[in-house]
């Protein structure tokens, strides 16, 4: 069959922009923590805006509180930053060959969509207390940006508190979400399918 008429498979369009995402929200993940240990940003910045004096120094508290856990965890955190910012911008890369057609690049990215996955879950399992730290500071946030724009203040609180629950049940539902994408991201690539159209629009190249 002529590579004309063999189709794109719909579910490797899906996983290769899928690809894409996880790599672009990868790097961008390591690249944030990179930033933060290369140069940390002054914790009254972030609190700027907040006219409550009280809100502003939770948060100023709360900011601080997550550069010590950032530091005290640098052997764990800055390691696993850059192979999440190396790993997201080769996953990346490969996606967007894999979309021109190349079947090594498909290869490549089915080990990149692996090792990043893994790269990802240990970010998850042995950085946990800076995640948390992250959680205070977020919820810290979200508590003064509500008691800026909810006049009544227990109505405002608990606003902040449903929103806190909210917050943290995102974090593993998340990481379920991801790991998953990952997994039919790989799962799509290997199919015969998606490698017998890789092979045509390889050979459609080599013949031009």
């Amino acid at each position: 069959m002529a590579v004309a008429d063999r189709k794109r498979p719909w579910y490797l369009v899906l996983a290769l922009l899928g690809a894409l995402a996880l790599g672009t929200t990868g790097a961008f993940s390591g690249w944030n923590t990179v930033a933060l240990y290369r140069e940390p940003i002054d914790p009254t910045l972030f609190a700027q805006g907040i006219s409550d004096e009280a809100d502003r120094a939770a948060i100023v508290d709360r900011f601080q509180a997550y550069l010590h856990a950032l530091d005290a965890a640098k052997s764990r955190a800055w390691p696993l930053a850059v192979a999440m910012l190396v790993l997201g911008s080769a996953v990346f890369v490969a996606a967007m060959r894999t979309l021109g057609g190349s079947k090594m690049a498909r290869n490549a990215l089915v080990q990149l969509v692996i090792a990043q996955g893994a790269a990802y879950a240990g970010c998850y399992w042995l950085t946990g207390d800076v995640r948390d730290a992250d959680l205070r500071l977020m919820e810290a946030s979200q508590t003064a940006d509500l008691h800026e724009h909810v006049a009544d203040r227990r109505r405002a609180d608990e606003a902040a508190s449903t929103a806190s629950r909210m917050l943290r049940a995102a974090t593993p539902i998340e990481f379920v979400l991801r790991s998953l994408g990952s997994a039919l991201i790989v799962v799509a690539l290997t199919r015969r399918r998606s490698r017998d159209f890789l092979e045509s629009a390889k050979k459609a190249v080599e013949e031009r």
